[in-house]
């Protein structure tokens, strides 16, 4: 008697699997765009460790937060994907037009609203490419059949939306004055206001907000433009860029 090896069957990673016709430039092209979510975590992950910036770790921490209701929204919904897909997985709300959305109406609002760093049309011109590409995203899970064109403007709605919601969240968490009055909530902040302790816990990992204030870019580039510095000829140009 034998012993046959068994080996079980091979399954697909979805999060980079995508059908597209490979006779259609454009599906193609929209094949490639459906990996934009992916390169945008890849760079979030990036910035985080790079620059550790609390802007970014918030608008990070607000995507997180759009996909756990995406995740939520679709297993209350329980919609198929059109007929003619054939991946796994609920379809409303799209989860790309969700995700793009998000991330172009928040960084829209971030940058005309708290960036002081760049001029008003880089804004401008910032703002509009990233909602046009984001709309774009949005249209070729349509033209892939992934996704009804209900369900794709359903998750930008939701993303839009949330997007708002988020960053009013996190303006008013950096004005509000609650905490360092007294009180029960001052035993939960240790006597700090809200935003002091949302500093607090960033600094332990070194987190600055400083992105709201200059270019980081451009203030990197000023401080190795005069050569190597001290601490004190460091501060100097923080403190110029801040009086611009």
């Amino acid at each position: 008697m034998t012993n046959e090896h068994f080996e079980p069957p091979l399954a697909s990673l979805s999060v980079s699997h995508v059908y597209y016709n490979p006779d259609d430039p454009v599906s193609l092209l929209c094949a490639w765009l459906a990996l934009l979510p992916q390169a945008l975590g890849v760079s979030y992950a990036t910035l985080v460790i790079a620059q550790r910036e609390i802007e970014v770790l918030l608008m990070f921490a607000g995507q997180l937060s759009c996909e756990a209701v995406n995740w939520a929204l679709k297993r209350y919904f329980k919609q198929g994907r059109p007929k003619q897909m054939y991946g796994k997985g609920y379809g409303m709300p799209s989860s790309h037009a969700q995700f793009m959305a998000f991330f172009a109406v928040y960084f829209s609002l971030w940058i005309r609203r708290r960036s002081k760093g760049l001029s008003p049309a880089t804004r401008w011109a910032l703002s509009g490419g990233i909602l046009v590409v984001s709309v774009i995203v949005a249209l070729s899970r349509i033209y892939l059949s992934y996704h009804t064109v209900g369900q794709v403007a359903c998750g930008y709605f939701v993303g839009a939306l949330f997007a708002v919601v988020w960053f009013l969240v996190t303006a008013w968490m950096r004005v509000t004055d609650l905490g360092g009055k007294g009180g029960m909530f001052d035993w939960i902040t240790g006597g700090r206001r809200l935003w002091e302790l949302v500093m607090w816990i960033g600094g332990l990992g070194y987190v600055k907000d400083l992105c709201t204030e200059v270019d980081i870019v451009r203030w990197e580039w000023e401080v190795w433009r005069r050569g190597a510095l001290g601490v004190i000829d460091g501060a100097k140009i923080l403190q110029d860029e801040l009086k611009k």
